[in-house]
Parts: C-alpha cells; structure tokens; sequence
C-alpha cells in the first residue's frame, strides 16, 4: 500500500523475497552485462563509444520511465527525486557515465585484455570495504573468496594478458589509472545504492540514474562526432544499439539494484566476476572467437569464489538490514 507523500509500497513490508529469485536476478543481469561487449563491438566500431553509451543511457530512461509511469504513475517518481535526489546523480553520473568513459578511455593505453582484468576489480574492493564496514560473519573468508574469483577473471584473459604483457611499452600507467579508476567508480556506486535501495524501487532509481547521466552524455557527443553516426548506421547496428539499451542497460541495472535491495553488496556485487566468462563464451558463439582452457578453469574459479562469497555475507537483507 502506497504511503503518504507518494512514498512507494516496498517489497520488504510482505517480508523478502524467496533467496532463489534475487540471485536469478543478479544472474540474468550477469548474462546480460556480459553480452554487452559483444554487441557493443560492431555498434562501437560504426557509430563511436560515446554514441553507443548515450543510446544506452536514452534508450534506457525512456523504457524504465514509461514503466516507471505505467506501475504508479508520477508520485512515487517524484518521492524518489525528493528523498534520493543526489543520490541519483551520484549514481547516474558513476554507473552510467563515468564508469564506462574511464574504461573506454583505457583501451587508448593498455591491451583490452589487461583493461577486461583492471576493470573487473570492483567486486574485491567492494568486499574489502565491506569488512572493515558492515563486519559480515566471515569477512577473511568473503575477501579470499573475491581473490579466488578475480584470479579466475584473470585466467579467463590469460592467453590474451600473455600476449599482451610481450610488449612492455602497450602498458601505461595512465591507463593501469583510468581502468582502475572506473573500477572503483563502480565499487563506490555499488556500496551506494545498497544503502538506498532498502525502501526504493529499483525500476524507479534506474530509471532515474539513466536519466541523470543523458545531458553529460549529450556534451560528449557533440564533441565527439555528434549524433550522424547514429541516424547513419546501418537498420542492423540500430537494432544492437536498441538491445544495448534496453536489454544490456534498463533490465540489467534494474535487476541489479533489486538485487542490491535484498542482498549485502559484497554478495551481489561478486556475481559480477561472470561477466567476462559470459563475454567471452558469447564472443566464441557469435563472433567465433576461440575458447581456451584457461577459460575453462577461470570459470571454474569464478564459480568458487561466488558461492564462497554467499556463504560469507549470510542471510537476505530485509529493510536494508545486513547490507554492506
């Protein structure tokens, strides 16, 4: 039942939800980041990486808006600004903007590969935030899980990284910066919406977080190609951009922020670590790129870890209650 002031009737007032739902949500918003990169590729290469992240960002206010109208109409959106509204920006302007421009801005500097590896560092530091935090049951063993599950990440890049580390000179410090930089962008974003989520609906603060990013994201682009890129593209790399933003960027981030309302960060956050397994499985499937053992055992790692992670950060956060 919706309260006073257009506050939102919150999940947690019937009681969390069953385990199994919140962690197929961090699964399926898993598969969905990892099948970014290999759509993005053919999208980046026809339009520019900042045309692709503003689609991404556009196409997703605009769908998790009309939802967001559709489900309550305008009072519990006009709550949320009121109760969270810099908050969104915050998490807007990291997880959607920031976050991705530093990581693109790396690939000038270091091997993809090294960039995949750097960039996939949040879950560790979430983990190691939420120890000296939050204090979970088994903070040494949520940390040597995340350590286990970020070698597995490296594995996964291994016959890439090999390569890639040849030549000393592809590797800037510059870069090793931006790369972990915007891994710490979404350290910091992941820990933020945990604490904002208990109360919040996550389709609501999706959708505004996109929104926020839009006019950043607009200057971008008209200082970097504007948008001919995009209105020229061929009907195939519209309808990627299409699925970038709706699939990869609405339901991803909204599936995301539901599992940050009913799990600790750390926890949610290390499903996170099957993102370039995903991608690169992907990758073999649609753009024929080979699969090696160490992606294998990598996965095997991942795996590992994420279930050690679990069992580390205990029970389902109810009102916030157990989030890091």
């Amino acid at each position: 039942m919706e309260a006073v002031l257009g506050r939102p009737a919150s999940d947690t007032d019937a009681g969390p939800p069953a385990r199994w739902t919140v962690y197929l949500s961090l699964l399926v918003a898993a598969f969905l980041w990892g099948s970014l990169y290999p759509a993005a590729k053919p999208a980046v290469a026809a339009t520019g990486p900042i045309q692709v992240t503003l689609c991404r960002v556009a196409l997703a206010f605009v769908a998790l808006g009309t939802l967001s109208l559709l489900r309550g109409g305008p009072r519990p959106i006009v709550w949320h600004v009121r109760r969270h509204g810099l908050t969104i920006v915050v998490l807007g302007l990291m997880n959607f903007s920031l976050s991705q421009i530093m990581a693109l801005s790396a690939l000038a500097f270091l091997p993809a590969s090294i960039v995949g590896v750097l960039n996939n560092t949040h879950p560790l530091w979430v983990a190691i935030a939420a120890a000296g935090i939050a204090r979970p049951r088994r903070p040494a063993l949520m940390i040597a899980a995340s350590l286990v599950a970020l070698a597995g990440v490296v594995l996964v890049f291994a016959p890439d990284l090999i390569g890639g580390a040849a030549d000393a000179s592809a590797v800037q410090p510059i870069g090793v910066a931006l790369a972990l930089g915007g891994s710490l962008a979404i350290a910091a974003s992941t820990l933020l919406g945990s604490r904002v989520m208990a109360g919040s609906d996550p389709v609501i603060m999706s959708a505004l977080a996109s929104g926020a990013a839009i006019v950043p994201m607009l200057g971008l682009t008209l200082v970097s190609g504007g948008f001919a890129p995009i209105v020229q593209a061929d009907a195939s790399i519209k309808v990627l951009l299409l699925y970038l933003g709706v699939g990869c960027t609405a339901i991803n981030f909204g599936l995301w922020f539901y599992g940050l309302k009913y799990l600790p960060a750390a926890a949610a956050s290390a499903f996170q670590y099957l993102i370039p397994p995903i991608s690169v499985a992907l990758a073999a499937i649609f753009l024929a790129e080979p699969i090696s053992p160490s992606l294998v055992l990598g996965t095997l790692c991942i795996l590992i870890g994420l279930a050690a992670t679990q069992l580390a950060t205990g029970r389902l956060a109810v009102s916030g209650s157990g989030a890091s």
